[in-house]
């Protein structure tokens, strides 16, 4: 971890009302026959809003499948509407970097 001081001027927008996305990854039961590591992922997305990073982490920790793993991801809308995702908890199961 690096902690460097800020000017919390620079900040030009702030959004009270932030949107969630969670992805919730489990995998099917296992075959006998394929090795652990060779056995995909699976993800459900769901959008939480009227809500703050605490409960959304809550949301995500009480609703994962046995042995699944979540990312939550803060979101917003850029001025020409693209939306961007910005990870904020948990690990993508698929990435190879993880």
């Amino acid at each position: 971890m690096e902690v460097n001081p800020v000017d919390e001027r620079d900040v030009t927008i702030e959004d009270d009302h932030p949107a969630f996305r969670v992805h919730l990854w489990s995998q099917p039961y296992p075959n006998v026959h394929v090795p652990p590591e060779r056995v995909g992922w699976w993800n459900h997305a769901y959008e939480l809003t009227g809500c703050d990073v605490h409960d959304a982490i809550a949301w995500a920790q009480n609703n994962l499948a046995e042995g699944g793993q979540y990312t939550l991801s803060v979101c917003y809308r850029r001025d020409e509407g693209r939306l961007t995702a910005v990870r904020i908890a948990g690990t993508e199961p698929t990435r190879s970097d993880s």
